[in-house]
């Protein structure tokens, strides 16, 4: 049996493409044109450094600038080193000029500090991070996240200074900068220095009033409210009322400086504890002196006043001051308290050099100037030095001998010397306690023994009285001294009625007076007769002749 041949097919070759294939192609060409405008719609890729991802969540947390989303946080792994945590955050496209070297990322949450609740809108709908647009032109896409938001944007109008103090309390970020008690900008930022142990300050100060901070402007705490009880008395400062709950900074040109040139953004200036302290610390030209005191010293501290009859001159500097000396106890015990002080130029006038206040004042000591301890406010017992000039005090040779031992240790401490003497007060106690010495060493029991005596005798002289007295009694009661009243009435009516007799207008009294009359003619008669005797004895037996006097004759030459 034969094989019958099986027939063979044609194959014709087709010279065109199918219909069919165009199906595939259009739509593998429209994937890779959807992933292409993918990637071109996400934008670019950020990454922000933080110390932790507290409140962020891959996948969730929003990136937003002016409550608008521009990105979203795509994954939150740890660094390399595990010390550190990265974020990445798929930004849009259209806001990559936000991502630039002065921009700044914080994480927006409800927080509580000195201005009050912040964040409460994150409650429903959770943390974000802030973004905020520097002004630099170059692009950068990596970040640090920072832990608390700024004060101010980096491009906000205004000026940024910076302020150095070794005083590092009563300031946070956040507190007011006040001018005049004006709120003018606010306290950016705050760094602790370690190496010279200062805190350093940046205040950012807004437009119109950055043209109030100028080169002699200064800077110091406001606590709100404080007191101030010293030598010279009682001081009550009150701030505004946001310094009163959170204290802040204030500035302003002191009273008679001009105010100089406005100054350069990052300019450096000095913090002041308070007002006062700006005062005495403008006084940076002075002479220091060392001034022993022999009285108590409470009560006097560094800064009290140093005054020369009520005006300013200087201020305490320490007490005691016994550096630079050997056995301070017996200096103490012999010389007094050494107090350290300075006199300051420029309390007494402007142009007074150094060496010319040394120079005076060592002519006011030749001429008696001296320091004295004296209370300032009685009702904190604050005491101040004054100076007064009393030429008595160079009399006292105890006293001067004193002073120049003082002045040799003085001289070994480095310092020139003040001469001191007791105040006031310290006077009247010493001579009430000489006073109370003498009495107690006075005598006293001769003169007790003999007031004793005397008074036994006064008491025996009293008894004696007393027996006189009733003796007289007695005496006057007897009927006889009761009668003499009575006679001596009668007595008197009969001298009244013998007068009568003799009264004028009586014949007795006519009589009388006719016959002194008589008698007065008699020697008015005799009085010549009275005066011839007198001048010639014998006129009654020889006659008196009328010749002249004899006459004395001048002697011949």
């Amino acid at each position: 049996m034969t094989e019958t041949p099986l027939p063979q097919a044609k194959v014709k070759e087709i010279k065109q493409w199918s219909p069919i294939w165009i199906v595939p192609i259009a739509a593998v060409l429209i994937g890779i044109w959807m992933l292409i405008n993918f990637y071109q719609q996400q934008g670019a890729m950020l990454l922000l450094i933080a110390e932790d991802a507290e409140g962020i969540v891959a996948g969730k947390t929003q990136i937003k600038n002016r409550s608008v989303d521009v990105g979203q946080v795509v994954s939150v792994e740890l660094s390399d080193d595990l010390r550190q945590v990265l974020i990445n955050v798929r930004m849009k496209p259209n806001v990559t000029p936000l991502l630039n070297a002065g921009s700044q990322f914080w994480v927006v949450k409800p927080q509580v500090g000195r201005g009050g609740i912040t964040g409460l809108n994150t409650l429903l709908s959770g943390a974000y991070i802030e973004l905020q647009p520097g002004d630099s032109p170059d692009v950068v896409l990596t970040h640090p996240l920072l832990s608390t938001p700024p004060v101010a944007p980096a491009d906000a109008p205004g000026i940024r200074v910076r302020l150095q103090t070794t005083n590092t309390s009563g300031l946070a970020v956040g507190d007011p900068v006040l001018y005049r008690g004006y709120e003018v900008g606010t306290v950016e930022s705050s760094e602790f220095n370690i190496a010279d142990r200062s805190t350093g300050y940046q205040l950012y100060i807004r437009q119109p009033y950055d043209g109030l901070v100028t080169e002699n402007v200064r800077f110091w705490l406001s606590s709100g409210l404080s007191f101030d009880l010293s030598a010279e008395g009682l001081s009550v400062d009150i701030g505004s009322a946001t310094t009163l709950l959170s204290g802040g900074v204030s500035f302003d040109v002191m009273d008679g400086w001009p105010a100089g040139a406005n100054v350069k953004n990052g300019s450096e200036f000095q913090l002041f504890p308070n007002r006062q302290s700006i005062q005495d610390g403008m006084y940076h030209q002075f002479v220091e002196y060392l001034v022993f005191f022999d009285e108590s010293v409470r009560g006097l501290k560094a800064g009290a006043p140093v005054e020369f009859r009520g005006v300013r001159v200087g201020t305490v500097t320490s007490v005691p001051f016994f550096f630079a000396m050997g056995k301070p106890f017996e200096v103490s015990l012999n010389q007094g308290i050494p107090v350290l002080l300075r006199i300051e130029a420029g309390r007494l006038y402007e142009n007074l050099t150094i060496q010319q206040l040394g120079q005076e004042l060592e002519l006011a000591v030749s001429r008696g100037l001296h320091a004295v301890l004296k209370t300032g406010n009685l009702l904190t017992g604050a005491l101040y030095v004054d100076l007064d000039i009393n030429s008595e005090w160079l009399a006292d040779t105890k006293q001067q001998q004193l002073y120049a031992e003082q002045v040799v240790l003085s001289r070994q401490a480095g310092y020139p010397n003040l001469p001191s003497a007791r105040s006031g007060l310290s006077n009247i106690e010493q001579k009430v306690l000489m006073a109370l010495d003498k009495i107690n060493n006075l005598q006293l029991e001769p003169f007790l023994n003999q007031g004793q005596q005397t008074l036994a005798a006064t008491e025996q002289l009293l008894v004696r009285s007393e027996t006189l007295i009733n003796s007289l009694q007695q005496l006057i009661t007897q009927p006889e001294l009761q009668q003499l009243p009575a006679d001596l009435q009668h007595s008197l009516a009969e001298v009244r009625r013998a007068l009568a007799g003799i009264s004028p207008g009586s014949v007795a009294y006519e009589r009388a007076a006719t016959n002194l009359q008589t008698l007065d003619n008699v020697l008015r008669e005799l009085q010549p007769v009275l005066k011839l005797l007198n001048q010639q004895s014998n006129a009654l037996i020889i006659n008196a002749s009328d010749s002249a006097d004899p006459q004395p004759k001048k002697a011949q030459e």
